[in-house]
């Protein structure tokens, strides 16, 4: 989830594909979406990554946000990330005439600080196994 400013200053999150390299998150869009308008009035950003598994860790990273020129190996990168190889070769496929359309930039984040948590340590043996089960067992259970 990357978090930008609003206008008013309202924090403005958005669901987005992220990669982390050399110290930074590169995250591919829209050239004309909001959240590049809230970097460029207010850069300041953050990011917040976890685990949708319980029991539940995350990452919160703090930093500043810079708009740059779309970047290859980010536009392959991502959707093989997320949607592996096979996903990622249908995606490009069929996102390519809305990518062509509208245009993409690169937002690159530098983090400058981060927070985390991780509730592991507080679940109890059998909380975790039953966690463990229920991935495995029928979704009515």
């Amino acid at each position: 989830m990357l978090v930008t400013n609003g206008t008013d200053g309202t924090p403005l999150p958005s669901p987005i594909w992220y990669a982390y390299r050399d110290g930074k998150f590169y995250f591919r869009t829209a050239a004309d979406a909001v959240k590049l308008d809230n970097v460029r009035r207010d850069p300041r950003v953050s990011i917040c990554i976890q685990d949708e598994r319980a029991p539940y860790k995350a990452v919160i990273a703090y930093g500043t946000g810079e708009i740059t020129e779309a970047t290859d190996w980010l536009a392959r990168a991502l959707p093989r990330r997320y949607l592996g190889i096979v996903g990622a070769m249908g995606y490009e496929a069929a996102a390519r005439e809305q990518i062509e359309r509208s245009g993409e930039v690169t937002l690159v984040v530098t983090p400058t600080r981060y927070a985390s948590f991780d509730f592991s340590a507080e679940t109890p043996v059998y909380g975790r196994a039953w966690l463990i089960l229920k991935r495995i067992l029928p979704p009515w259970l």
